[in-house]
């Protein structure tokens, strides 16, 4: 069996595994992080070794003729395919959010340094980074010198015994591959819902369908409309190697196929000689080392992934990603695409979804890599052969003819989507179809700040709370995971569902009052609120208002920031770099004097609430200092968003229940409690409910066999 059959068999195996049990998969994840990491292990040193040997083994004639002229076909191809990918997103259908990954507002881009993308000035830094750009111009920097040296016999047999180990460990590694394709598919089919493969739809119709244009019209009706040799006779002449190319998902089995084919060709129209023979044996294997059709349209999986996730990019952007994405490209695509991603800033998670959709194009990019050969191989002969043939009349129509045939398939593309890709949900419905762990108590819920009252509530709360048998509890309505609405208005969340556990032992009815925490203390001393329950860290500037039970849970302080930006906010060293930064934090001073001291540059603003940070009041903070496990709900509502730990998660903040102040009796029940819910198990039950994210995984699971069909497990 080959392996592009094993690796389509893990495939469906993958899938079938993925829609029989459901979520339970899930964790096959990991085995596919650890597939990916594995690839990529070889590919930077590939790059430079067959890059330096390729080059080094040319005659300066002939790198002469490649450069001068077989360059500027090579040109040409590129800047026809860069306006074909940039023609077809236009087929994206408009949709207000195209996915619940998405930003709520545009982030601002910052732009690369180009000086240190494009030169190498110090080559162990951009292998290290994987500077793809700068590795690849230093290996052709080094290779082009090695042209002229007269003894190339002691350096030479060094670069092709590295490109054979590298080659053959690449080959051991790939054929891990159909395993590694079973966990990705089988991960991503468990856990990826019907609305998102329907919008997955948008990509996969796309690149199928603009690629059987390029093979079949747009760069066999180009070979024809400069060579003079009939468009019909160019496609029969390489429809054996195209087709071989496809079936097998590998362009390297019909090189010999290709050349040959090319020389044919060219005898039939008596356009062959001695040197453009030579040029064919030259283009062939030499063209390899630069970007083909096949992963330039890889290209279009970015332009998707933006819309996919809503990022917005600009003109400058596209220009960017064409040049940056180009030269990228010379290297494996496993490490272009995570590049391209990131220089959009563009969540990185859509790379796994880059991988499972990338099986399912391979073979159509395979055809298109052979067809990238084709073309240089015959215009590029004939350009330096002196042979192409430019008529108005011919390139005329093959203008016209393209493009009415590119924007007639654009235009039909997007009335088809229009009408079958699925509007997504709202951002705000994300998470509001997660409901309390189990059935408690009902409660009223309050959705307006009551009035300001300055009366003072006589007598301890505990007591009033018993006499009217009603706990009236505090808690901030976008508070995720602590407290927030859900569907149908209900209120949700790990110290609601404490809250509810609260009124059960005490026997008493339970309302829900919204607070906000510069009014919280005269809410407290007047009754209007027996106590607050809601993530609230207890920190010394908030006991002016309130007084504190004994810690419930211990949060782990962490920056909320753009995903492309969770590295730098993970070292503090970088972010002393940082000429300006803008720290968000949410109702306290607390941390103010101690940021000074770490990041004495940075600018501290103050929000009402955290999500403010991600609807536009934000007052241009490039992080929100919150707790990780606030952070970690929010990154699923605004997936854009990372969780960064400050200084690997060592700075702990204890959470505590605000009551009245100086109540100590209401405090010291409230403290003696929840020791009680602390050893019965209820608070570490909820902490994985709430903050683990066992709510997403238990509630409402997706459809599967397993569960739904066959009913084995509930």
């Amino acid at each position: 069996m080959t392996l592009s059959t094993r690796i389509f068999i893990g495939l469906l195996a993958g899938i079938c595994t993925g829609l029989f049990f459901g979520e339970l998969v899930a964790e096959l994840k990991l085995v596919g992080d650890i597939f990916i990491k594995l690839l990529q292990i070889t590919v930077l040193p590939y790059i430079v070794v067959s890059l330096i040997s390729g080059f080094g083994r040319m005659q300066m004639d002939q790198a002469k003729r490649l450069a001068v002229r077989g360059f500027l076909v090579l040109l040409v191809i590129w800047a026809l395919a860069l306006l074909i990918i940039f023609i077809a997103p236009l087929a994206f259908p408009d949709l207000d959010t195209a996915s619940f990954f998405g930003s709520p507002q545009a982030q601002e881009l910052q732009q690369p340094d180009l000086f240190e993308l494009y030169l190498p000035a110090n080559i162990f830094y951009s292998l290290s980074n994987n500077l793809v750009p700068a590795v690849v111009f230093f290996s052709i920097l080094v290779g082009v010198a090695l042209i002229s040296v007269e003894d190339k016999s002691g350096i030479m047999p060094v670069f092709d015994g590295l490109a054979e180990a590298m080659s053959k460990i690449n080959t051991a590694i790939v054929q891990l591959t159909p395993y590694g394709i079973f966990a990705v598919a089988a991960a991503a089919a468990g856990t990826m819902t019907i609305e998102e493969v329907s919008r997955v739809q948008v990509y996969l119709v796309t690149y199928i369908s603009l690629a059987l244009l390029i093979t079949f019209w747009i760069f066999p009706g180009l070979v024809a409309a400069v060579s003079g040799i009939p468009y019909r006779e160019v496609l029969s002449t390489f429809r054996d190697a195209l087709v071989t190319a496809f079936a097998t998902g590998n362009q390297f089995v019909v090189l010999p196929q290709i050349a040959e084919n090319c020389k044919q060709l060219l005898r039939r129209h008596n356009l062959n000689s001695p040197e453009s023979e030579s040029a064919v044996d030259i283009i062939v294997p030499v063209s390899f080392n630069f970007p083909s059709l096949g992963k330039l349209l890889v290209l279009l999986f970015v332009l998707f992934a933006a819309w996919f996730t809503d990022t917005e990019i600009n003109a400058a952007d596209r220009v960017s990603l064409a040049f940056n994405g180009l030269f990228s490209l010379f290297g494996s695509i496993n490490i272009a695409v995570p590049y391209m991603l990131d220089s959009l800033h563009i969540p990185a998670d859509m790379f796994q979804l880059f991988l499972v959709t990338g099986i399912v194009v391979g073979r159509f990019g395979a055809m298109l890599a052979a067809l990238h050969i084709i073309v240089l191989s015959v215009i590029g002969t004939l350009a330096l052969c002196g042979r192409i043939q430019l008529r108005a009349a011919s390139l005329l129509r093959y203008v016209l003819i393209t493009s009415f045939a590119l924007f007639a398939l654009v235009f039909a593309l997007r009335a088809y989507f229009q009408f079958f890709v699925p509007e997504p949900p709202p951002r705000d419905q994300v998470l509001t179809n997660i409901q309390l762990m189990e059935k408690r108590v009902p409660a009223s819920v309050s959705l307006s700040l009551p009035e300001a009252s300055v009366t003072q509530l006589a007598g301890t709360r505990l007591d009033h709370i018993l006499d009217k048998g009603m706990l009236q509890v505090g808690y901030r309505p976008n508070n995720l995971p602590c407290s927030f609405l859900a569907s149908g208005k209900e209120l949700v969340g790990f110290d609601v569902e404490m809250a509810h556990i609260l009124a059960e032992d005490l026997g008493v009815d339970l309302q829900f009052v919204p607070f906000e925490f510069d009014s919280l203390g005269r809410m407290l001393s007047s009754g209007q609120v027996d106590m607050a329950m809601s993530c609230i860290a207890s920190l010394p500037d908030r006991y002016a208002y309130a007084s504190f039970s004994r810690p419930y849970l211990d949060l782990t302080l962490a920056f909320i920031v753009p995903d492309y930006q969770r590295e730098v906010f993970s070292d503090l060293a970088l972010l002393r770099e940082r000429e300006q930064l803008t720290i968000a934090m949410v109702s306290t001073h607390y941390f103010e004097s101690r940021f000074k001291r770490l990041l004495p540059q940075a600018n501290i603003v103050y929000l009402e609430a955290a999500e403010d940070f991600f609807n536009g009041g934000s007052q241009g903070a490039d992080a929100l200092l919150l707790s990780a496990e606030e952070g970690t709900a929010y990154s699923y509502r605004y997936p854009q968003y990372s969780v960064a730990r400050v200084q690997n998660g060592r700075i702990r903040l204890p959470a505590g229940y605000a009551v009245p102040k100086g109540d100590v009796e209401m405090l010291e029940f409230v403290s003696n409690w929840i020791d009680l819910k602390r050893k019965d198990g209820t608070i570490e039950d909820l902490y994985h409910y709430w903050m683990l994210g066992g709510a997403a995984k238990v509630r409402e699971p997706r459809w599967s066999v397993i569960r739904d069909v066959l009913g084995w497990v509930e």
